[in-house]
């Protein structure tokens, strides 16, 4: 069954932004990240203090769009825009603008098919939220 994360209100908004922005466009398929079950630990961090990792499963489509499946690892939450989107065969970036002024830089890289590091990093508020996937096996039904 596919959860969906709870983040900080800030880290949360990317969901909402990276669906209400126009995405950068090429071929889901020349992006190199496998499809199949991923296992997704999330932790933040706020002034030098790490939470508990939080375990997440998310289960993703052969040729989906990998905005909308390794960008958008937040719910949406607040009034957030994307900006300065960039996306390579690898990583996905982008800069995140909140109502209040609040930026934020995100990112995801891969160092594998099978696995990649992100974060979205919160200007000027020594908050991160971190993020680790690894494809953990094939997808083995619609509830996955």
């Amino acid at each position: 069954m596919m959860k969906r994360l709870l983040l900080p209100p800030l880290a949360a908004a990317c969901a909402l932004a990276m669906s209400a922005a126009t995405p950068v466009r090429a071929d889901p398929g020349d992006f190199g990240a496998m499809p199949g079950l991923w296992k997704i630990l999330v932790r933040h961090v706020a002034n030098g203090k790490a939470g508990a990792p939080e375990v997440h499963w998310h289960c993703v489509d052969e040729g989906a769009d990998p905005w909308t499946t390794f960008a958008a690892w937040t719910p949406a939450e607040g009034e957030c825009a994307a900006t300065d989107q960039q996306r390579r065969s690898t990583s996905l970036a982008w800069k995140l603008t909140c109502k209040g002024g609040a930026v934020a830089s995100a990112h995801v890289d891969f160092d594998s098919a099978k696995h990649y590091t992100g974060s979205v990093t919160v200007e000027g508020h020594g908050e991160v939220t971190q993020v680790e996937g690894a494809r953990y096996a094939a997808c083995t039904s619609p509830q996955d």
